[in-house]
């Protein structure tokens, strides 16, 4: 009987490339009207990307103001760089925009290549979506996803001090790394028996890795500081705006907006005091969940405690997008890339690939001077509802997976006295004698 044949290696990343290349030949003409006129043109054509829009506002008439000094941006300062340093480069906005966009094209593919080092993962899920032409330069997400799926790498080998660094400096391009931290904190503090697949170094028995922990916490807390001190030292009210901006925002093209349908609720839609407590309060369910059932979950062996830290990172960052006040349609290459981590399976992945392009042409088409779905307000609303319906099947479907595991290894009792439980040793037993 003949093998089964696999797909050559080189597969996803071509695929990704021609997503890309066909995302720069969509964007790249709006370089043809810098400006004040771009953003009228990017909707009227929905080709719309942050890259041109914010530089426009910037560079284009021969300026370069200092990010925070001179300049008030509303990211993170990676991400103020990211938007910056291409002003360098001499040719016009059509070379700022390929500039900018190479880097962000060589984060994707590199997020490619990271999700087929990592046991489980589906590179697929992120190689094989077309969000990649539409999303790949509408901001620069693809900059802190490839620092996420980077330091969920160095978590898998066991280098808590390097995933620290990732996730800091993930962070300080957009805070959405930092799902990583509870679940792999939750894994770290439970005692678990490693896996001699995954870690054949290490001897049979149970540990908890609190050096580890300390390392990662204190690696990440050093590498925020050295980036964003002096930012903030030198520029305050500059770095805070991040911070205060977002505060202060109301329901913007979210599941949140509803609110406005009823005359009762709609002042609740502007109020961020309510938003910021209802959207953090259903984040922090997330977060103790994940954290919770990752702690159960990673009694079992490497594995098992593997699996269950990026069904765990995926879970938050999926509901944390899902449910925030404000949503961009970028935002789909982190649902991607949290069911590239999960392992999802293919019908979720139909139902993102196809929620994908319809959001993005309802949100570009309500923003277009021809305004048409202002006449239709249901049809946004109906595209706001499944979209969200889309995300809640994806999170429902991490959180099973989650919770299977955590049932699962709540079965394997952990000995006071260490070494490996009689349960596992057993059955240890029996492979061996078998």
């Amino acid at each position: 009987m003949s093998a089964p044949r696999t797909l050559p290696p080189w597969l996803p990343y071509a695929v990704a490339a021609l997503w890309l290349a066909v995302g720069w030949a969509i964007l790249v003409r709006g370089a043809a009207h810098p400006g004040i006129p771009y953003r009228h043109w990017a909707f009227d054509h929905h080709a719309y990307s942050d890259l041109l829009a914010m530089a426009g506002d910037r560079y284009f008439h021969g300026g370069r103001p200092i990010p925070y000094l001179q300049d008030r941006i509303e990211y993170p300062p990676l991400l103020a760089l990211a938007l910056w340093l291409p002003s360098f480069v001499p040719g016009g906005p059509a070379t700022y925009f390929t500039v900018g966009y190479l880097f962000l094209a060589a984060c994707g593919l590199a997020g490619i290549a990271l999700l087929t080092r990592i046991p489980g993962a589906r590179p697929w899920w992120l190689a094989g979506t077309p969000a990649l032409a539409y999303y790949g330069a509408l901001n620069w997400d693809l900059f802190p996803i490839a620092l996420l799926l980077s330091a969920t790498l160095a978590f898998e080998r066991a280098r808590p001090a390097t995933a620290g660094t990732l996730v800091a400096l993930g962070v300080s391009a957009k805070l959405w790394p930092v799902a990583l931290v509870p679940p792999a904190a939750a894994a770290l503090l439970r005692p678990w028996h490693p896996s001699p697949t995954h870690e054949p170094h290490v001897q049979d028995g149970w540990r908890r890795d609190l050096a580890g922990l300390g390392r990662g916490a204190g690696a990440a807390a050093v590498t925020f500081l050295i980036v964003n001190l002096p930012v903030a030292l030198l520029a305050p009210r500059g770095w805070t705006w991040f911070w205060r901006f977002n505060a202060a925002r109301g329901a913007e093209n979210s599941i949140w907006e509803l609110l406005r349908q009823s005359p009762r609720l709609a002042c609740l839609a502007f109020d961020a005091a309510f938003l910021n407590a209802v959207t953090l309060g259903l984040l922090g369910a997330a977060v103790v969940f994940s954290a919770w059932a990752v702690h159960q979950a990673a009694a079992g062996d490497g594995s098992a405690r593997m699996r269950a830290v990026r069904l765990g990172t995926a879970l938050v960052i999926v509901v944390w997008i899902a449910t925030s006040k404000v949503w961009s349609p970028q935002y789909a290459l982190w649902a991607f890339a949290a069911g590239a981590l999960a392992a999802a399976p293919g019908w979720l992945f139909a139902v993102h690939a196809l929620l994908a392009p319809l959001d993005y042409h309802v949100a570009f088409e309500t923003r277009a001077s021809r305004g048409l779905i202002h006449y239709f307000d249901a049809v946004y609303t109906a595209e706001e509802v499944l979209r969200f319906a889309g995300y809640f099947l994806l999170a429902a479907w991490i959180a099973r997976e989650l919770w299977r595991l955590a049932r699962g290894a709540a079965a394997i009792p952990i000995p006071l006295g260490g070494g490996p439980a009689p349960a596992l040793q057993a059955r240890e037993t029996g492979k061996r004698q078998s």
